[in-house]
């Protein structure tokens, strides 16, 4: 299975080209022979392209003159022809490495010069010495692909096997943080209810007059009122108690939302701080080994998304002003005025604060708030055995 490829002449085809064309496709043994004494000047240039664009190793047969005899006459050792000090000079040949087909110290192919023609069999040792530079190339490729592919089971074993030893103690530091600020915020729940009812005694009377002045000076939305005093219906005066206890609910959610905030702000950072660095570190974790597995992307989703969703419920402060909103809404009596005045507006607004009871409202805000903080405590475990 070789093909004998004979370079056309120098007018037509460069040497160089020829070589061009095969190279990436086969092995090339490439022979250069020369007919003179000396290579020419063509002949160096040739050389010195080859050289530069293939690094090549090349077998030079000087060919004999015609009419000589096949047999050239044995020439001293230490004579050197001007055809080798050519070649020497192009870097073809070393002193180092020896001309007559003996393999170099490093076993790599090398050119070789042959001005004798009974020696053109050491083609053959030279091309053994080619083909064995090719397929160590190609066995020193594979081997450093099977190295970097090795290194890579390896390195992959190793963080598998890391994972394995720290997941569990992320996932059981995780769970032991979220229990204690369940618990923190049930002993809360359990202890407040006295101290929430006192706030909001204390909340409300510091803002009473506040408030009725707010209402007696507020204007109702998508309401007439007549100007020359007369009297307005019924309907209309429902809509108008509904946006006084609206104002009021409103003022009053926003001022004891803010004080129970700040009267359990240290846990933020304590508990909730300390939860989100574990649940991302987790995150983490999990994006990277399931990233590969398609299959396991709903997986993913319904656990560790989970879990930061029910870390944000555990943190009742973000929802305590919704409870409290529906908690203040009571049914207030009233009588059909003659008309509505500030006065009235005051009136109402006084009866809606009369009307609130901060002992229920305490007890049925933290009873409220141990039934939501057990379910979101019950369904961040649930999801975090999912991870």
């Amino acid at each position: 299975e070789v093909d004998v490829v004979v370079a056309p002449c120098r007018g037509f085809q460069s040497a160089e080209a020829t070589l061009g064309e095969y190279v990436n496709q086969v092995l090339p043994v490439v022979i250069f022979a020369i007919s003179e004494a000396e290579l020419s000047s063509s002949d160096e240039n040739e050389l010195r392209e080859i050289k530069e664009k293939f690094s090549l190793p090349i077998f030079f047969f000087k060919v004999p003159e015609s009419g000589v005899d096949l047999i050239s006459p044995k020439k001293p050792d230490n004579e050197n022809s001007s055809l080798y000090c050519q070649l020497m000079d192009l870097e073809y040949l070393s002193t180092n490495h020896c001309s007559c087909g003996a393999p170099g110290p490093d076993a790599d192919a090398q050119s070789m010069l042959v001005e004798q023609s009974e020696k053109l069999r050491l083609l053959s040792t030279f091309s053994r010495q080619v083909l064995q530079k090719h397929l160590v190339e190609a066995a020193t490729s594979l081997n450093e692909v099977h190295c970097r592919c090795l290194n890579i089971f390896i390195n992959q074993a190793f963080d598998m096997q890391r994972d394995l030893q720290i997941t569990p103690k992320r996932l059981e530091y995780t769970r032991k943080k979220e229990n204690e600020l369940y618990e923190s915020l049930m002993n809360i729940a359990n202890r407040k209810q006295e101290e929430m009812k006192d706030m909001i005694v204390e909340t409300l009377s510091n803002m009473k007059e506040e408030l009725l002045e707010d209402a007696a000076s507020m204007e109702f939305k998508d309401i007439i009122i007549p100007e020359n005093g007369e009297p307005v219906s019924s309907k209309d005066i429902k809509c108008c108690i509904k946006q006084i206890q609206e104002l009021i609910i409103s003022r009053l959610n926003q001022a004891v939302a803010n004080k129970l905030i700040s009267s359990v702000d240290y846990l933020r950072e304590s508990f909730v701080g300390t939860l989100e660095r574990c649940l991302k570190s987790l995150e983490e974790s999990w994006e990277v080994s399931v990233h590969p597995a398609r299959s396991l992307e709903k997986s993913k989703d319904v656990s560790v998304h989970i879990t930061s969703n029910y870390l944000k419920q555990v943190w009742w402060l973000k929802w305590l002003s919704r409870i409290f909103l529906i908690m203040i809404i009571q049914r207030i009596t009233w009588v059909s005025p003659p008309a509505i005045t500030s006065d009235w507006k005051r009136k109402v607004a006084q009866d809606a604060i009369e009307s609130l009871s901060a002992s229920k409202l305490a007890k049925s805000i933290c009873s409220q708030f141990r039934t939501r903080l057990n379910s979101s405590h019950e369904a961040f475990a649930a999801s975090l055995r999912q991870v």
